[in-house]
Formats: C-alpha cells, sequence, structure tokens
C-alpha cells in the first residue's frame, strides 16, 4: 500500500473530519471512497467512449425509441 500526502487548509480539515464523523468513518475511508468513485466514473466514461466509436446510430436511436416505448404507461 502506497501513502499519498494531502494538504489542506484548516476549515477543510476540519470538514473532513466532521464529515467522517458523521458518517462513523475515518478520514482515510473518506478519500478511499472519494478515489474509488473517481476512478469508477472514469472508467465508465472511457466504456461508453469505446462503445461510442464502435456504435451505430441508428441501432442505438431505434433502442431508445423501444425502451421509452416500454416504459411510457398506457392510458
Amino acid at each position: 500500500m502506497k501513502t499519498i500526502p494531502y494538504r489542506c487548509d484548516e476549515s477543510r480539515h476540519k470538514a473532513l473530519l466532521s464529515m467522517a464523523r458523521d458518517s462513523g468513518t475515518s478520514v482515510q475511508r473518506l478519500f478511499d471512497n472519494f478515489v474509488t468513485n473517481v476512478i469508477a466514473e472514469r472508467q465508465a466514461e472511457d466504456r461508453f467512449v469505446a462503445r461510442q466509436q464502435r456504435g451505430n446510430p441508428a441501432s442505438g436511436r431505434k433502442l431508445l425509441l423501444e425502451i421509452r416505448q416500454r416504459i411510457t404507461p398506457k392510458p
């Protein structure tokens, strides 16, 4: 495991400690959750872009229309 130092001003430090206490966790866990979410979002974006590049716009529009028809309530 690697250590990454993080410097912040006093107000951010207090806010982080408060958030950690309120959620019943540590500042370390808050950072770990943050980093995990950032990485997951980036990976999802990369997958989306890759699919977009090899995708078929006409097929995608057809699929969206089918989904809309399924979720639209029938009178």
